[in-house]
């Protein structure tokens, strides 16, 4: 590729694909949901908190995601993929504005975090260092675990736990996890069952945003083996890899069924199980044939309808609380 013909811009739809702006709903709904939570619950939302945090979250996604594109292209080793499906190549994109623009995006997410640590806890440099470590070196650094079988394990995680969990603790910082701070020690406070009811009302999220992971790897496996990222698919085969997304598909609906019966959210929310039936067919389509441009999207419809419902079931038990 001449250097010359390589572009030092990029127009608004090319940077929505940079950053894979369709994909931000896996980070919208847990926080979204979190929001609700907090509201329905705790009985407490902050405004401000809330929205820094929505700056700051959204911008990290859009960096990771950023830093995964770039990556994906500096270390292809197939070339048909590298200047035909590559987001950066194919759009003959200049390397160095590349990572010019990511390190802006990551930037613009840096400071918004330092200011919500201001807003809230000092406990939360430490949480949110650890999501920053984990992000970043999914695709960057000598041994990026992007291409090891932990994508789905850490995304999950960080996504459907981490966030979720966050856009909580923002809101409720001083009842979930704090410091307490004098000129001689630093006490840092665990309400640790607060702690495991929030994980245990994430699992939904941590589940379906593994599975989208899983889909993705499924769909590219035989591309990913090309530039030599072997994933969990590629460890466990497509056969038990489908096995173990038809679970993960299945289980947030058992937890949503479980937190109507044992009073986390009204009874009345069981009738959202009647959307069942068309994850199923959902998840059918897919089990039929794992291809990128055809049937991955049913993994985001999948993750969507069961957000959809969660919201729903969390927003209308906060309506009513009010009636």
């Amino acid at each position: 590729m001449n250097e010359s013909k390589k572009h030092s811009y990029i127009n608004l739809s090319q940077f929505l694909e940079f950053v894979e702006i369709k994909t931000k709903l896996a980070s919208f709904f847990p926080m979204l949901v979190g929001f609700l939570w907090s509201a329905y619950h705790y009985r407490h939302f902050n405004w401000i908190n809330s929205l820094v945090f929505f700056i700051a979250a959204s911008f990290f996604d859009m960096a990771t995601t950023a830093i995964n594109n770039t990556m994906d292209y500096l270390k292809a080793v197939d070339q048909e993929y590298k200047y035909k499906e590559n987001v950066i190549g194919r759009h003959h994109l200049d390397i160095n504005f590349i990572i010019f623009l990511l390190l802006a995006i990551l930037s613009i997410a840096f400071v918004f975090s330092i200011h919500l640590v201001w807003l809230t806890d000092p406990i939360l440099l430490l949480i949110g260092s650890i999501f920053y470590i984990i992000g970043i070196t999914y695709t960057f650094g000598p041994l990026p675990t992007s291409r090891l079988p932990l994508g789905e394990i850490l995304s999950g995680l960080t996504m459907g736990l981490g966030i979720f969990f966050l856009a909580i603790f923002v809101n409720n910082y001083s009842i979930i996890l704090s410091t307490t701070w004098s000129s001689h020690f630093i006490q840092i406070n665990v309400y640790w069952q607060e702690c495991l009811r929030i994980v245990w009302l994430a699992l939904p999220f941590v589940c379906l945003i593994a599975n989208i992971m899983l889909a993705n790897n499924i769909c590219d496996l035989a591309t990913d083996r090309l530039n030599q990222r072997f994933t969990l698919v590629h460890y466990i085969g497509k056969k038990w890899a489908l096995v173990l997304y038809s679970v993960l598909s299945g289980l947030p609906w058992l937890f949503l069924m479980i937190y109507a019966l044992s009073g986390l959210l009204p009874t009345w929310s069981l009738i959202f199980l009647i959307f069942i039936w068309p994850h199923y067919r959902s998840l059918q389509r897919f089990r039929q044939q794992q291809i990128k441009d055809q049937t991955f999207v049913e993994s985001i419809k999948s993750f969507v309808l069961f957000s959809l419902v969660y919201s729903l079931s969390v927003g209308l038990a906060l309506i009513l609380t009010f009636l």
